[in-house]
């Protein structure tokens, strides 16, 4: 798990020991990468942080390109902790929209926000979609929602001068998901 107040990650033991799955390791990088880029206000309203590490760990094990978008696989986060006897593991090719799909529960609400994104990732590739996730963090606080950080990511791509089929790609991924963003 990361540890807010010293930046640092502390790993255990489970079924599975957490740090033999690189998915873990960057999964709670990216708590790190968040709470870095928001000043220490990184926000769990809605599961917003654990989408953002899942969409991190799942961004870097795409981009090996071991699996391809028919297998099981290429939709796992933690392939390794997750997905055998001990634990289920998460997706992003989650199947709930936002707002209603929220069940209140940050883990399973995380994957609604991490599955737009790696729908955007598959569209229009990782460099981009990190780019534009990096810098929307950054406009993003502690009481930030996914519906906020959808914005953001949206904005960031337009400051940024992404070409525009990217933009609208990201808006549009973002609305077939549930987010209403204002047009920037």
């Amino acid at each position: 798990h990361y540890l807010g107040g010293s930046g640092e990650i502390a790993f255990g033991e489970g079924g599975v020991d957490d740090a033999e799955d690189a998915d873990v390791v960057i999964h709670e990088l990216g708590h790190g990468i968040h709470d870095w880029l928001t000043g220490g206000n990184l926000s769990q309203v809605e599961g917003l942080s654990e989408g953002l590490g899942d969409y991190f760990a799942a961004s870097y094990k795409r981009s090996l390109g071991h699996w391809t978008n028919t297998d099981a696989e290429f939709n796992w986060v933690f392939g390794w902790d997750g997905h055998n006897p001990f634990w289920g593991g998460r997706v992003t090719n989650y199947g709930a929209s936002y707002p209603g799909g929220l069940v209140s529960q940050i883990h399973t609400d995380g994957q609604i926000i991490s599955t737009a994104l790696m729908r955007i990732w598959d569209i229009i590739g990782r460099e981009q979609t990190d780019r534009a996730v990096l810098a929307g963090i950054a406009m993003t606080g502690s009481s930030s929602s996914q519906q906020d950080l959808a914005q953001a990511v949206l904005q960031a791509a337009h400051d940024m001068v992404y070409p525009g089929h990217e933009q609208i790609t990201i808006a549009d991924e973002f609305a077939a998901t549930g987010y209403m963003l204002t047009p920037v």
